[in-house]
């Protein structure tokens, strides 16, 4: 049996949907859970992959560098500036014939509130490009500002110091060439469903196996994956099964819906792992529509009310992950080295605790 430690060194790798290293996990997780004994399901999941090259924008004939937001669509366009420094600047802003420039409040930390993402949708730009300063949590600059990957305008960032240039352009009424590099491919995957054989398990714990495409991001949900396989390991309880969910990273959620089409046991409840054992934290729930949110409050863990990624499959849904939110960014957004982000001894107590809940969790009928 692997220890977490040597779990969790195997998984910290890129592991975008698609990618050798990711079919080389599954490969891994596959031949993990059968040797412990479970009936692995291999379920096929189509997606996308991206990739983006550096991109440029012309400033009185002299070329600029950016970067392409993740997953951003392509773009070769020539279009005035138009400036947005804070959320209230985009009420009823018309950008359809401009590229919006955003700077200031509204670029300090990724924009993940699907309500503001709604707003900069709802603008009609032509393109945006995110000028982003040192991330508070990570010390990256520039860092992703839109990582969204239904957004459909095509966006950029770059450093926070080009703000002055291009405010002299929109000075000067300077029509600024935008050109954006990146290439989206269809591709397919698959995850894995894993049960004990001949039990009708009713809990599902999952977490998404693939990491961010574009950046970084190594470490993303690689210590939950840890997790779940050194609780298969233990076999607390028959009535659980688990599910690498696959092309779930910035929010295409490509494996809950592969997850709802397979003819699958009828759960009744899920458990969503994310960001676990970051240091300098506790564990903490999200889901009160969960049977189970008696329990945890019982067992002494906080409950939070930040917007964290769950699994969404329709059932009643507890999300469980480190309190830690400046260091849940630097997973996110950094290929730190893994120590740096998790605290082996705090990803234990987490574990251990995650595994009562199991125990506590009714069994099969």
């Amino acid at each position: 049996m692997h220890s977490i430690e040597s779990l969790l060194a195997t998984i910290a790798v890129k592991r975008s949907f698609g990618s050798k290293e990711n079919d080389q996990l599954l490969s891994f997780c596959e031949s993990y859970s059968a040797s412990l004994g479970y009936e692995v399901q291999s379920q096929d999941v189509s997606s996308h992959s991206w990739g983006g090259s550096l991109s440029f924008i012309t400033l009185c004939e002299e070329s600029c560098t950016v970067l392409p937001s993740p997953f951003s669509p392509a773009c070769t366009l020539k279009a005035p500036l138009l400036f947005a420094s804070k959320p209230s600047m985009l009420s009823s802003l018309d950008a359809r014939s401009s590229i919006l420039v955003l700077h200031g409040t509204i670029a300090s930390q990724p924009i993940d509130n699907p309500t503001l993402l709604s707003q900069l949708v709802s603008t009609k730009a032509k393109a945006i490009v995110c000028l982003t300063g040192s991330h508070a949590s990570t010390g990256l600059s520039p860092f992703p500002l839109i990582r969204e990957a239904g957004f459909p305008i095509p966006s950029c960032y770059a450093p926070a110091s080009l703000l002055e240039s291009l405010l002299q352009a929109k000075e000067d009424r300077l029509i600024v060439p935008l050109q954006i590099f990146s290439e989206v491919k269809a591709c397919e995957g698959r995850q894995l469903l894993c049960f004990l054989p001949e039990k009708r398990p009713t809990l599902l714990v999952t977490a998404p196996l693939d990491s961010t495409h574009a950046g970084a991001g190594a470490l993303f949900h690689a210590s939950s994956i840890a997790v779940m396989l050194h609780l298969m390991s233990q076999k607390l309880n028959p009535g659980v099964a688990f599910l690498f969910s696959n092309g779930q990273a910035y929010g295409r959620k490509k494996g809950t819906a592969a997850f709802l089409c397979a003819n699958i046991q009828p759960y009744e409840e899920v458990i969503s792992l994310t960001g676990l054992g970051c240091r300098q934290s506790q564990l903490v729930f999200q889901g009160q529509e969960s049977s189970l949110a008696l329990y945890l409050q019982a067992q002494g863990l906080p409950s939070v009310n930040t917007l964290l990624q769950h699994f969404d499959c329709g059932l009643p849904e507890v999300v469980l992950t480190s309190s830690n939110q400046n260091m849940l960014s630097c997973v996110r957004d950094t290929q730190l080295d893994t120590r740096s982000c998790i605290d082996l001894e705090i990803l234990a107590k987490q574990t251990q605790a995650i595994g009562d809940i199991l125990v506590h969790y009714r069994r099969p009928v």
